[in-house]
């Protein structure tokens, strides 16, 4: 009988940390935003992307020598990490850093917020997952809340000047769902740090071909762009990278990717505390309706498993 009541409580510990491991990286992602803004007005949208993941290489390696973990590889796996690094890294940043330099954050959010739609499609036709009336509807009322947080005076910014940048934030938000794909079928493989580590090594290789024509634009960078570059990598790449793996081999692509809706919530909590922006009710109202279907899907992925 203790053995049963420990398993239950081993399996409900699994699942707080779980849960708290998907907002960790959502948290410091809806940061990100404002650092991008920031050392993007220094260093080249692409290249800000190269930099960090050599920074983010630092305590990645650190950890893999503090836990002696074993970096061994089948080679055939070794294109799947490529691609998934190549989706989930290269082309994701490509997109996001060059569209976020044409489009309003707000437009962005909104188009990220398409992910878990996405995502819940793909895995239902390649995994075969049992998609329910329940699931659909809370993906849709995340959504909801999202533009309700996003589209204050009732309209999002999709004027021409800005269509561009927000087929480029469409082109991250697509690689992020094949990346989110293919890190599913390596997380059954290896351990959260092991595709980490190699994901980020092999992105620097693959960035250069787009760095290479930003090179002329380098130039010293001041400590405030320097500070957020720094969080990029260490928070942003490494931890957060390490932490959404994890969270997708536990709760799966779809819960995963659920959690991505509360970007735009921490953005606005983020742009208030810092810059001094005041939230409207139904800002207020949005976030409330994103918390709570991020916690009815939560509920029924558990009973559907």
């Amino acid at each position: 009988m203790d053995s049963v009541e420990n398993t239950v409580e081993n399996t409900k510990n699994n699942k707080l940390i779980s849960y708290a491991l998907v907002i960790l990286p959502v948290i410091f992602w809806g940061i990100s935003f404002i650092s991008t803004k920031v050392v993007l007005q220094e260093i080249p949208p692409v290249s800000i992307a190269f930099f960090r993941q050599f920074i983010a290489l630092v305590p990645l390696i650190v950890w893999v020598l503090v836990t002696k973990t074993s970096l061994r590889i089948k080679l055939k796996d070794l294109f799947l990490l490529a691609g998934s690094c190549f989706f989930g890294i290269v082309l994701y940043f490509v997109f996001e850093n060059n569209g976020l330099m044409l489009t309003t954050a707000s437009s962005a959010s909104m188009i990220v917020a398409a992910v878990p739609i996405f995502t819940l499609i793909s895995e239902a036709l390649l995994f075969k997952m049992k998609v329910n009336l329940k699931i659909t509807l809370c993906i849709l009322i995340s959504i909801i809340g999202v533009y309700l947080i996003i589209s204050v005076n009732g309209k999002l910014d999709f004027s021409s000047s800005t269509f561009l940048g927000n087929i480029l934030i469409m082109g991250a938000m697509i690689s992020w769902v094949i990346y989110t794909i293919l890190s599913r079928r390596l997380g059954s493989r290896y351990v959260s740090l092991v595709i980490t580590i190699y994901q980020t090594a092999i992105s620097s290789i693959l960035f250069i071909p787009f760095v290479i024509p930003e090179i002329h634009s380098w130039k010293p960078v001041t400590l405030v762009p320097l500070i957020n570059l720094i969080y990029l990598g260490v928070f942003c790449s490494a931890l957060s990278y390490f932490s959404f793996l994890y969270a997708i081999k536990r709760l799966g692509p779809t819960v995963s990717s659920a959690f991505l809706n509360l970007i735009p919530v921490v953005s606005v909590i983020t742009g208030f505390l810092i810059l001094g922006e005041r939230l409207k009710l139904i800002q207020y109202f949005g976030m409330a309706l994103i918390m709570l279907s991020l916690f009815k899907l939560s509920r029924d992925k558990q009973k559907t498993v």
